[in-house]
């Protein structure tokens, strides 16, 4: 709204701005914190590099949680924080391989039709479908129970289970997000208790532990190559 004001003295009208509504919000600064993939540090400072002070920041490694972390102005309660982290791809997870969850064989059956596409070959996962959602079980059990008067107890069960499932087969599926498609043996662990299933890949858990080792360790060289004043400790 403009205003306009004589005064005494002065032939010519000044005028005056004034501002009706509240005042504009003052914002403190926001702490950055993005998290990525495992790389995400060393792709922030590829992309960044002149803009960090490399004396005020530093790099944790964490190699139990597969993570790196990029702490900028480490002094500062606003410093930004970068960190990368290896997460299991999610159709890895979706298969839940090596997880100890056990299914029934209706439920493992639903689960392969409906990811059919990360199986080496479709044909096989209907097959599976098929022997999964007509599971037969032929079980064997032999229980012997001796004791004697002397305290000495004897309490054996023997059981063999005989069924139509095979025991292993492929999938061709990353294990990791940012990885790419890997062919990976995978076999059905059954619940003697209640015939229930089980993916296992001691495969898998090979790669998991060679991820673990080399893929840290080549994103460090890339970070103390390009920021070599930038401090690495490991937790």
């Amino acid at each position: 709204m403009n205003t306009t004001i004589k005064t005494k003295g002065s032939p010519e009208a000044q005028t005056v701005m004034v501002y009706e509504g509240k005042a504009p919000v003052i914002q403190e600064p926001k702490i950055l914190g993005i998290a990525g993939t495992l790389d995400a540090p060393y792709r922030w400072i590829e992309k960044r590099l002149e803009t960090i002070q490399q004396l005020k920041a530093h790099v944790i490694v964490n190699r139990n949680n597969l993570s790196i972390s990029l702490k900028l102005e480490d002094k500062d309660a606003f410093g930004d924080t970068i960190t990368g982290k290896a997460c299991f791809h999610p159709v890895f997870l979706i298969f839940g391989v090596n997880s100890g969850r056990y299914q029934t064989t209706y439920e493992l059956a639903q689960l392969f039709k409906m990811n059919r596409s990360h199986f080496e070959n479709q044909s096989i996962a209907m097959k599976l479908v098929t022997e999964l959602q007509n599971f037969k079980a032929k079980v064997d059990s032999e229980i012997e129970k001796t004791f004697n008067n002397r305290g000495d107890k004897r309490d054996l069960t023997a059981q063999v289970v005989n069924s139509n499932v095979p025991e292993k087969f492929n999938l061709t599926i990353p294990i990791f997000k940012g990885q790419p498609k890997q062919k990976i043996e995978i076999e059905i662990y059954i619940n003697p208790a209640d015939l229930t299933c089980a993916l296992v890949s001691p495969e898998a858990n090979d790669m998991t532990e060679a991820y673990r080792d080399t893929m840290i360790e080549e994103v460090l060289k890339k970070i103390e190559t390009a920021a070599p004043q930038i401090v690495i400790i490991e937790e």
